[in-house]
């Protein structure tokens, strides 16, 4: 059965009752922006509730397209690059924890949403999928591509949603209603509206007095995600196998494939051992019945 694919956003995305930002222009995501202003309080929670909380509500907003297990093992990173600072700097550097999400930035979706090529992550994911996202030149069908620094983002104009007109003439700039909250560009891309293309620089890094990764919450939150995905995956740390032979050569399968070959090994192996063991068995009853023959010989003798 193929994947679900998040090209529109699930049932309940917006409620007022969980209260979650997305990555969307939706007036329904702003009016929770808005109750939202001021973060909330955890000195009065568990450490454990502290990281599931900011756990929740970070994911909401930096990973809603895609699932957790795609996103411990493809986005996300237990070491972040650090340097030694001085007093002065870490008073003044957000934690280094801020990047916890850096990776997810590179991919084709959400450069597309940072850009305003998109008016959600799920309609970005959409667009890719539509093969209307070129990167490069050629065609990008994959939204967890990982993007490379110098990579060129473009966009088929009809596909942007901010963009009207009709088939051969010049398209307009048709503003959206409530975009424009969100319309800052971070510095790690260089956005071309007139070609509607835009070039990946760098990795997000972290900026005196500024989170370079946009977010709608304190690196605090931040710190604590970070912490609940960092013994997420280290729970999550697969023993590794022995190396798969087939026809006296060592291959290298998929996953899925992978443990379908060594359960069918795995069930010739269980067949060949009970056939063994009923041989043996056989053999074993067949020489206690010559030794009672020949014991009854002997008595009638």
């Amino acid at each position: 059965m193929p994947r679900r694919i998040f090209t529109r956003p699930p049932k309940g995305s917006f409620s007022k009752t969980r209260g979650l930002i997305r990555m969307s222009w939706d007036v329904q995501n702003l009016e929770n922006l808005l109750e939202r202003r001021t973060p909330q309080d955890l000195s009065k929670m568990t450490v454990f509730q502290q990281k599931w909380i900011a756990k929740r509500e970070l994911r909401g907003y930096h990973v809603p397209n895609i699932h957790e297990r795609q996103f411990l093992n493809r986005h996300f990173e237990s070491y972040l690059p650090n340097r030694q600072l001085t007093p002065e700097e870490k008073s003044k550097i957000p934690p280094i924890q801020t990047l916890a999400f850096g990776e997810l930035e590179r991919r084709p979706d959400v450069v597309l949403f940072r850009s305003h090529f998109a008016d959600s992550i799920w309609k970005a994911r959409q667009m890719v999928a539509s093969r209307c996202v070129l990167v490069n030149g050629e065609r990008c069908r994959y939204a967890a591509r990982r993007l490379q620094d110098g990579d060129m983002v473009t966009v088929i104009p009809k596909a942007i949603p901010t963009l009207k007109g009709q088939k051969g003439t010049q398209m307009k700039f048709h503003p959206k209603a409530y975009m424009s909250p969100w319309m800052f560009t971070p510095a790690y891309l260089e956005v071309d509206y007139n070609t509607c293309s835009t070039v990946f620089l760098r990795s997000p890094v972290v900026q005196p007095n500024a989170m370079e990764i946009p977010s709608p919450l304190p690196p605090t939150f931040h710190q604590l995600a970070f912490e609940w995905y960092v013994s997420r995956k280290r729970a999550r740390k697969v023993i590794p196998r022995d190396p798969l032979i087939v026809s006296g050569q060592y291959v290298k399968l998929k996953p899925k494939f992978d443990s379908i070959v060594r359960m069918d090994q795995k069930n010739k192996a269980n067949a060949l051992r009970e056939q063994m063991t009923a041989r043996r068995e056989r053999k074993t009853a067949e020489r206690h019945l010559r030794a009672e023959e020949m014991q009854q010989k002997e008595t009638s003798v």
